[in-house]
Order: structure tokens, then C-alpha cells, then sequence
């Protein structure tokens, strides 16, 4: 994709108005409530478009453009339906809960659901998986721009990593919300020209599905199997609802209940309808570019193809689009651990009468550290062979322990803090067991659902009956009953 000077000015005005937003939004930042949690006045809506845009990365545009090609619509089926349902059940049973706890970071009421070493245990190994997940979608990112642009992957990463971080810095999470509003702007802008352009082209909705191969615009595709569905669902409903820390941030910023409930449902249709906007230029590309060798270049060829014939500066808000998608995540993710190390681990443990200027001043170093070390991950990642699949593979592999205690520590009163800690651990061993031994023993590749699932099932079991074996003290269990009275 050839970009001239006009597109090269589209995306340097695009990274300017990010920092710019970044330190506007310094003037709300009056202390760590405000640095961490919007000062709880966050609009609802905005939260909605924040969740929407820090839910998804790049990867949505290229990473599902094999399946989309390929299968049609079934891809809509497969990621944008169970989101969709995740944020539904979501808006009834987590949203509201969120902002009755009247938290500053998503692990911060696990000590008073359980104690003080499972909110640490929490938050350490929490911020390992995101750490993990912060270098994949950074890495993801630079592999896409360097496909659209020629960039070299190096600096793309770097030139990202430190602009998301530089925003952050000054702003905390009213920057992330502001940049989050503006690049869901960029996006949509770009998305709805270049719907409007391939429609036209190709005669319209209908028309579309009527020359594309049979069995495109089914709902369901034969290679997704209804176990996978199920697994994959689950994983959906405890990442989208808060396992995912910057993601949780979007509920308890907000100062109302029943506004979290609606930010939870509008961020649902979001994610339920915009999806199509992505996916309806990879479906006509075999219309318009004809077959592609790779499908996964489906997205970018249709829009370097009709974009380039609209306007000078096209390609560049395209792009600019795409460094949207990712950005919203990293800033999300950056501004959740830097707020869980600040309030969970440094004033915790290590300086608990701390002022609230210093918490703040912490919370910027913080995010400066995760920001480099996640520029640090990702390039290291170019570098190692199969970095990339181990890396998701051990995302996967944290994700349900770390969540499952979080989210259903606020749903149940019976487990106890031996319940939370061995889940951690037995849904751990059971990923590395299913993972990695039974391989060893078989010869065989155990597949993605069997060891998520396994690992899922392992965890909430052990979970939920531990409640049953253990009994709390009569101490505990008055701290606990005030605490679901607080939210329910």
C-alpha cells in the first residue's frame, strides 16, 4: 500500500490530537480516585465506547479475515454473538456490582472478600497475564501496519508503545476515555466510508450475498465445533466482564448502578453491530480483488483498492483506524496495572500512609514501566520464533484462574479465600497437565478447547465447592454478608 505526503500528515494530526486529548484530560486528575477511576463521574455512553473500543484490537481486522473470507458470514456468528451475550448477562449480574463496590482497581475488594494475600496474589499474577497480553496485541499491531504500510515493525512498536503512553501518563483513565471517544470516531468514520464505497460497488447487501459461493451467508460454519462455542463463551463472558482489569475499569468509573447496566448493554450492541461494518469488505473482496492467495491481506486490499479512489488522505485515516483499534487496548490495559501496582501492591504493602499526590506520581512512574516493558515484549517477540503462539497460549492459560475467583467471588458467599487460591492453582496445573503432559504422553496436540475447557472447569469447580467443604468463621462471614449487602 502506497501512502503519499497527504496520508503521512492524516496520521501525524491523528497521533497529535491523541497526546493533545492525553493532556487535556490532566486537568481532571486531581487525585488517585480520578487517575484510576474517572472520579466516578465518567458518562455512561462514554463508558460504553470505551468498552467497546478497548475490547478489540487491529487483529479484529486481519486476524478474522481468513474466516471471513473463507466461511462468510459465520464469522459475525462466532465473535461478535458471544460478546454480545457476554455483555448481556454482564449488564444483569456484573456491571452494577462494579460500581457498588466503590473500588479504585478491579482486585482491590478481594480482601474483603477474602484477605489481604489473595487481593496480592491477585494482583501479581494478574499483572503477569497482562504483561503477556499487552506485548501480543503490541506485536500484533506492527505485524498489521507493517503488511498495510512497509513500516518496519520496530518502529511502529515503539512509536505506538510511547504515544499510548505519553496520553496515559498525563490523563489516566479520563485520557483513556477521551482518546477511546475520539478514535471510535476515526474508526467509525473510515468504516462507514469504506462500507458505503465496497456497497456501491458491488450492488448492494443483497446483491453481494446473491454472487458470493453458497453457504456464505449461513450463520453457522461445520469447522467451529458447539464444544469450541461453549469453551470459547465462557472465556468471552469472564474477559469481557471484568477478567479483562481495563475493561472492569469501564463500570466502576461510572457513578450510578443502573448507568452501568446501560453502558453494559449499549457497549452489547456495539460490539453486536459494528462488527458487520469490519467484516463486509472482507466478504465482497472476492468480488472485487478476485481470489487472494492470502486471505488474511482481504481487508487491506479492498480498502487500498476503493479508498485510494475517494480522496487524498484515505489510506492515511485507514490506518489511522487501525492504530485506533489496538491504541484503545493498550491504553485501557496500561492505566488497570498501573493502577492495581499503585493501589494493591505500593500502598498496600509497601507505603500505606502515602498522599494522594504521591499515589498519583506513582501511578504515572508505574505506567511508564509497564509502557516500556510492553514495547520491550513486543520486540522481543519479533525475534523469537513462536513466540507469539506461546505467548496467547499462556494468556488463555491465566486468564480463567485470575478471572473466576474475581467475578464469582461477587456472585457467591460461600467459598472462602482457600477456595479462591486453589482454584488459582488447580486451574493452572490443570492448563499445564492438559497443555503440555498429556501431549507428552499421547504424541498428540491436545486442541484449544479441550485444555481452555478443562482449565475453566478445573478452576470454577474447585471454586464453588470448596465453599461446601470449608466452612467460613463466624468473623468472615459477617464480612462477607455485609459485603453482598453492599452490592446486591
Amino acid at each position: 500500500m502506497q501512502l503519499t505526503y497527504v496520508d503521512y500528515i492524516v496520521i501525524l494530526i491523528y497521533t497529535i490530537l491523541m497526546v493533545l486529548l492525553g493532556y487535556v484530560a490532566k486537568r481532571k486528575v486531581k487525585n488517585i480516585e480520578d487517575y484510576f477511576a474517572g472520579g466516578k463521574k465518567v458518562p455512561w455512553w462514554m463508558a460504553a465506547i470505551s468498552h467497546h473500543m478497548s475490547g478489540y484490537s487491529a487483529f479484529a481486522f486481519v486476524g478474522h479475515a481468513t474466516v471471513a473470507y473463507m466461511s462468510g458470514f459465520s464469522i459475525w456468528t462466532f465473535f461478535a454473538v458471544p460478546i454480545f451475550i457476554a455483555m448481556i448477562i454482564g449488564a444483569q449480574v456484573w456491571a452494577p456490582k462494579w460500581v457498588k463496590l466503590n473500588v479504585v482497581t478491579p482486585v482491590e475488594y478481594l480482601e474483603e472478600r477474602f484477605n489481604l494475600k489473595t487481593r496480592q496474589l491477585f494482583a501479581w499474577s494478574g499483572i503477569g497475564i497482562k504483561f503477556i497480553d499487552e506485548g501480543v496485541k503490541l506485536y500484533s499491531l506492527a505485524v498489521i501496519v507493517h503488511v498495510i504500510t512497509g513500516f518496519p515493525m520496530e518502529a511502529t512498536i515503539i512509536v505506538c508503545g510511547f504515544v499510548t503512553m505519553f496520553y496515559i501518563m498525563f490523563g489516566g483513565l479520563w485520557a483513556t476515555m477521551l482518546t477511546d471517544f475520539a478514535q471510535f470516531i476515526v474508526q467509525f468514520g473510515a468504516s462507514f466510508i469504506l462500507v458505503y464505497a465496497v456497497l456501491k460497488t458491488v450492488g448492494g447487501w443483497t446483491k453481494m450475498w446473491d454472487s458470493l459461493p453458497p453457504g456464505h451467508a449461513s450463520l453457522f460454519s461445520d469447522a467451529i465445533s458447539p464444544w469450541f462455542m461453549i469453551v470459547y463463551l465462557f472465556v468471552i463472558i469472564l474477559s469481557y466482564n471484568g477478567g479483562t482489569w481495563g475493561l472492569a475499569q469501564r463500570f466502576y468509573s461510572i457513578g450510578k448502578p443502573g448507568d452501568a447496566k446501560k453502558a453494559a448493554i449499549l457497549s452489547a450492541c456495539l460490539y453486536l453491530v459494528y462488527p458487520i461494518a469490519i467484516y463486509i469488505p472482507i466478504w465482497s473482496a472476492r468480488l472485487i480483488i478476485g481470489d487472494i492467495a492470502n486471505p488474511e491481506q482481504a481487508y487491506v486490499l479492498v480498502a487500498e483498492k476503493l479508498l485510494s479512489q475517494i480522496s487524498p488522505g484515505m489510506i492515511g485515516l485507514f490506518v489511522s483506524a487501525i492504530f485506533a483499534a489496538t491504541m484503545s487496548m493498550i491504553s485501557a490495559d496500561l492505566n488497570s496495572l498501573a493502577a492495581v501496582f499503585t493501589k494493591d501492591i505500593y500502598h498496600r504493602t509497601i507505603n500505606e500512609n502515602a498522599t494522594e499526590k504521591k499515589l498519583v506520581m506513582v501511578g504515572m512512574i508505574s505506567t511508564i514501566v509497564f509502557g516500556v516493558l510492553t514495547i520491550v515484549s513486543a520486540l522481543i517477540t519479533i525475534n523469537m520464533s513462536g513466540a507469539f503462539n506461546t505467548m496467547v497460549e499462556w494468556y488463555a492459560a491465566i486468564l480463567g484462574p485470575v478471572s473466576i475467583p474475581l467475578l464469582f467471588g461477587m456472585v457467591f458467599k460461600r467459598p472462602t479465600w482457600r477456595g479462591a487460591i486453589y482454584s488459582w492453582a488447580a486451574g493452572f496445573a490443570a492448563f499445564v497437565f492438559a497443555k503440555y503432559i498429556i501431549p507428552m504422553i499421547t504424541g498428540e496436540q491436545t486442541s484449544f478447547a479441550f485444555y481452555t475447557g478443562l482449565e475453566l472447569a478445573v478452576s470454577f469447580s474447585v471454586f464453588y465447592f470448596e465453599g461446601f467443604i470449608n466452612k467460613q468463621s463466624p468473623e468472615t462471614k459477617t464480612k462477607v454478608e455485609k459485603l453482598f449487602n453492599k452490592i446486591k
